[in-house]
């Protein structure tokens, strides 16, 4: 049984406001996982398929299981964080440690040596899981964990949540809008030597902001009474299973994973083979980003008003909407940018809440069960999010291998052709129908004010 000792808890932890230059830099953080995280993404596909012809179902096969490691490497990552302390807090540290070694480890996944197809695809899956499976899930949990450390006021976090994710999707849109005409304007996409220039370019650019994100923020939120004896791991996924409101927002990140993961994987391969640029892709999803970017401005007074799940809601059927609009006119560049700004619009609504959201969840989970878990709640949060969009890419790419794509091929056959066009388009829409769905059961904004009122009394007096 975990022992006990009464401390004063620091008011600050309540009250005390958030500058604009620590939001900035806490913001920095998340465009600097997307830097990383979209170009070994929603790009690393592309590359492995079309400048090194590798086959597009091992590749799929290959990305499956590296999430299928990823997420359950994020459990154990932030049962690792829930142990660790160190001078610079539990969350902060990991910026300082990884910042460097994750940016040289993302230049590797672009330099496979010709060291033929079986050679190439070890090399894949070790630089591959490098950068997603250990170095992206230890520094990218606790990074997210840090908004619950930062303070515990609800309307502070929505704020920090919404620059967060606001600078997110400028990376996003950075990467989405400049990767491809960059790459193409240093050599082309079917040279290696370009990937691996613009690899180092967004290298750089991340170390540096993930050391600044270090370097400007404060853990300000302690604990009234610590537990002297660490909570065992099968305890903490106990304590986590019975938190219902997270159980919801796993579900959301879920299938939000599925749909993009079969969607994104294919918009270059989309925009090449129906709409006959490879470079629309970039642009089709930087045009989202920025309805999403203008829309997250309005996010922070909304959700006071009308509370996180209203706007997430009200986003989630936009989203649907967005979707289902595309099938009018597949092939028309103009109508597909009409449609995205639709999604853009309705996905402001959805990432300028959840992140707040699920730090909501860890003080419901604290107020029900007597303990807190910060580590184990975000990172298995981010395990479902991780297996979804694992399985839908490698889904994705299953049916593409299967329809016979060939990425050195001039011309694909009918088949791929129509793989392409159906999980581009169809594919994402049980799953944004799944969204709003899930959000009619979240009703945690109701009791929130009663469950941090609870948890203050309960610090004041000594009690966890």
């Amino acid at each position: 049984m975990s022992k006990h000792v009464q401390t004063k808890v620091p008011k600050s932890q309540y009250t005390e406001p958030i500058s604009l230059g620590e939001k900035i830099a806490y913001g920095g953080g998340d465009l600097a996982s997307n830097l990383i995280l979209v170009l070994t993404s929603t790009f690393v596909t592309f590359f492995y398929t079309d400048a090194l012809g590798l086959n597009a179902g091992i590749i799929g096969t290959i990305m499956l299981l590296s999430r299928v490691f990823d997420g359950f490497s994020d459990i154990f990552m932030g049962f690792i964080m829930d142990q660790v302390k160190s001078k610079h807090g539990k969350a902060r540290c990991w910026l300082l440690w990884l910042a460097i070694p994750i940016s040289l480890a993302t230049v590797l996944v672009f330099l496979v040596p010709n060291i033929g197809p079986a050679g190439q695809y070890i090399f894949v899956i070790i630089t591959y899981n490098l950068v997603t499976t250990f170095l992206y899930t230890m520094i990218n949990i606790p990074y997210g964990a840090l908004t619950s450390l930062m303070t515990r006021d609800q309307n502070q976090r929505t704020v920090i949540n919404v620059f967060r994710m606001f600078m997110a999707q400028v990376g996003s849109l950075i990467i989405n809008a400049f990767t491809l005409p960059l790459i193409n304007a240093v050599g082309g996409s079917s040279h290696q030597k370009s990937w691996i220039i613009v690899s180092v370019i967004y290298g750089v650019i991340a170390a540096a902001l993930f050391l600044a994100c270090f370097f400007k923020t404060k853990e300000r939120v302690q604990i009234s009474s610590q537990q002297k004896e660490s909570i065992p791991l099968g305890e903490s996924f106990h304590l986590i299973m019975r938190n219902n409101y997270w159980l919801i927002i796993v579900g959301v990140w879920v299938v939000t994973a599925l749909g993009m993961g079969m969607g994104m994987s294919v918009g270059t391969y989309y925009a090449k083979y129906i709409l006959g640029d490879e470079n629309m892709a970039g642009f089709l999803t930087a045009i989202s980003l920025i309805p999403t970017l203008i829309c997250m401005i309005f996010v922070a007074p909304l959700s006071k008003k009308f509370g996180k799940r209203n706007v997430a809601l009200v986003g989630s059927i936009i989203s649907v909407l967005g979707q289902a609009l595309m099938l009018l006119n597949p092939t028309s560049f103009g109508w597909l940018i009409v449609c995205n700004v639709v999604k853009g619009i309705g996905s402001g609504g959805l990432t300028g809440t959840l992140f707040a959201m699920v730090a909501d969840t860890i003080e419901y989970g604290q107020w029900k069960t007597g303990k807190r878990v910060e580590g184990m709640l975000y990172s298995s949060t981010t395990f479902g999010a991780k297996i979804g969009a694992g399985a839908g890419m490698a889904i994705a790419m299953g049916i593409l291998g299967a329809a016979g794509y060939d990425g050195l091929a001039a011309v694909q056959n009918a088949s791929a052709v129509s793989a392409i066009r159906n999980l581009y388009l169809l594919a994402p829409l049980p799953f944004l129908i799944a969204l709003p769905i899930l959000y009619a059961f979240y009703k945690l904004d109701k009791i929130y004010p009663q469950v941090m009122a609870d948890l203050e009394k309960r610090e004041q007096k000594g009690k966890l």
